[in-house]
């Protein structure tokens, strides 16, 4: 769906984007990471064809947005940071007007306008005036004429920014409900919320890819020892013994949870995990649960951040694909 090879933008002498490329495959949730400045919004705005690159190649579904942005646009809906809303207008005459400049049939501009509304639970607000909307529900507006029309491809800039826990969760929700219908890219700083949505991060640095793939596969390009949580039926010096048995494995604590329960932490490679469940079995250990924890994307991302960048991971940067 989206191709972005040796992206630069210059604005003056600032470079904003530095031989940026990235791919997004039809059908994925790709979220956008980085700290401001990094280039999260300039991207967007070069994909929803506001911006001309300096340099480099955008595609969106095969067309090339120098070429024939008319047609680029026609693929997708946009909701920029701060949304474009008129707040003397009500919510049903705006998406309808948002659906006729998206060029909706006439014949179909009710129904798109209906059908955006239902998506992003709007019904209850559709004679409100904008501006007297709440800022979680002035952004559900926003995600509305981002999908009116119907586009295969959404891209959403900070769509979580100053709202409150219950106006997150619901905007999550939202954004899950895209996917199976539309292609979605969004930027968020809100690090907790973006792993539950996104099927894939990408995370940007000083204008260029730094690391993209899942949290697991992110985590893994640290060489980060999984921290486990196994909760396992039957002795707790059995368990640890076996447990130090496995190469790889490093117990960091043991005990009981109830009846005939033992609480395992280890701490492994990755590629341990299943030499110990499978050492744990052979031993006549009930194996009832294993997870892996860590302290979440926000170490992740400060990690990353930390890490210096190598000419090998430079050049994978900026070749990378979509797994």
């Amino acid at each position: 769906m989206i191709e972005a090879t040796e992206l630069t933008k210059f604005f003056g002498d600032k470079k904003a984007l530095d031989a940026l490329s990235l791919k997004v495959e039809t059908g994925e949730t790709v979220g956008l990471v980085g700290r401001n400045g990094a280039g999260k919004s300039t991207i967007l705005r070069i994909l929803s064809c506001q911006l001309l690159p300096s340099s480099g190649e955008v595609r969106i579904g095969g067309a090339v947005t120098a070429e024939d942005p008319q047609a680029v646009r026609a693929k997708i809906g946009f909701l920029p940071e701060n949304a474009p809303l008129y707040p003397e207008m009500t919510v049903k005459d705006y998406l309808a007007f948002a659906a006729g400049i998206r060029r909706v049939p006439a014949d179909r501009i009710d129904s798109a306008r209906d059908e955006a509304m239902a998506g992003t639970g709007l019904q209850e607000v559709a004679h409100e005036r904008l501006g007297n909307l709440s800022r979680g529900f002035q952004q559900r507006v926003g995600i509305a004429q981002a999908i009116v029309h119907r586009p295969e491809l959404v891209l959403l800039d900070e769509p979580m920014a100053g709202l409150d826990p219950l106006q997150i969760t619901e905007i999550r929700a939202l954004i899950q409900g895209l996917k199976g219908r539309h292609t979605v890219l969004f930027s968020s700083h809100n690090l907790r919320e973006i792993t539950k949505i996104c099927d894939r991060i990408i995370l940007i640095d000083k204008g260029r890819v730094r690391v993209e793939g899942t949290e697991s596969e992110l985590w893994q390009t640290l060489h980060h020892r999984l921290h486990l949580v196994l909760l396992l039926r039957g002795a707790p010096d059995k368990a640890v013994s076996i447990a130090e048995g496995v190469e790889g494995i490093e117990v960091e604590s043991s005990g009981t949870e109830g009846e005939g329960i033992v609480r395992l932490e280890v701490s492994a490679d990755a590629e341990a995990r299943e030499k110990l469940s499978q050492a744990l079995v052979r031993g006549g250990l009930g194996l009832l649960e294993m997870r892996a924890e860590h302290h979440g994307l926000e170490d992740l991302f400060y990690r990353l951040m930390e890490t210096p960048e190598t000419p090998e991971t430079a050049e994978t940067a900026e070749t990378a694909e979509a797994p």
